[in-house]
């Protein structure tokens, strides 16, 4: 409360101590029953200033209390969007890898069958060549025996 309400209140403090005991009252007393009027009123004139402080307090209060949950609720959402990326993301990162090795698997099948048709190729070409040169061998064989044939 302002200064003012506070010197008020203790007029009317001031008031009720120079209250006289009403004779065979029980208990009651006479006091300035105008003054205490002029008193309360002047506290209803001086009370709305505050009263009002004090509802822009609470709305203060609640505005910064509402901006604060949306704002709370807006960390959670992109948390929970990034989560989902992060985990969209892992699941990205398994098939990529399943998908290479899957791909290297078949490129050393493929390998594996590229060397042994190679081989395969390679020791038919052999075998032809050896039996070419053994050909040969037998022919060169021949014409030395039916030279050395010829010189005797």
């Amino acid at each position: 409360m302002n200064n003012k309400v506070d010197e008020i209140l203790d007029e009317l403090d001031e008031v009720l101590d120079k209250a006289k005991p009403f004779p065979f009252g029980g208990g009651r007393y006479l006091v300035d029953s105008d003054r205490l009027r002029e008193l309360v009123n002047d506290v209803r004139l001086n009370m709305p200033h505050e009263i009002k402080e004090a509802r822009l307090v609470a709305f203060d209060r609640e505005r910064i209390l509402n901006e604060a949950k949306a704002k709370a609720e807006s960390i959670i959402s992109q948390a929970e969007k990034r989560a989902a990326a992060i985990v969209s993301e892992n699941n990205i990162v398994k098939e990529a890898k399943k998908k290479a090795i899957e791909l290297l698997t078949k490129a050393q099948n493929n390998s594996k069958e590229i060397k042994r048709t190679t081989n395969d190729y390679v020791d038919k070409i052999m075998n032809n060549t050896e039996k070419y040169m053994n050909a040969a061998l037998q022919d060169v064989r021949k014409q030395k025996a039916a030279i050395r044939e010829s010189r005797r």
